[in-house]
């Protein structure tokens, strides 16, 4: 019965370092995921200021235009609102 002892604590231990490296392992690909995605959500956030700033500015230049298109836009979801 010591002999089962002694390979079955040497079993525990063995796979008590098995799962202690395969979390650090996930844990850094979480880590490395997590940082990626801070990335490109930056990266969009930066694009979607320019494409902003690019907007504002062509309403300025054509302000009458502008509010053409946004009443024949609202008048387009009205109507399908209505359906």
């Amino acid at each position: 019965m010591a002999t089962n002892d002694r390979f079955g604590s040497a079993g525990s231990g063995q796979k008590t370092t098995t799962a202690e490296s395969l979390s650090s392992t996930a844990s850094s690909a979480l880590s490395s995921a997590g940082d990626q995605i801070s990335d490109v959500a930056g990266q969009a956030q930066v694009v979607a200021q320019e494409q902003l700033d690019k907007l504002s500015a062509s309403i300025r230049k054509n302000p009458i235009q502008s509010a053409g298109i946004a009443a024949g836009i609202g008048f387009m979801l009205a109507l399908l609102a209505r359906k």
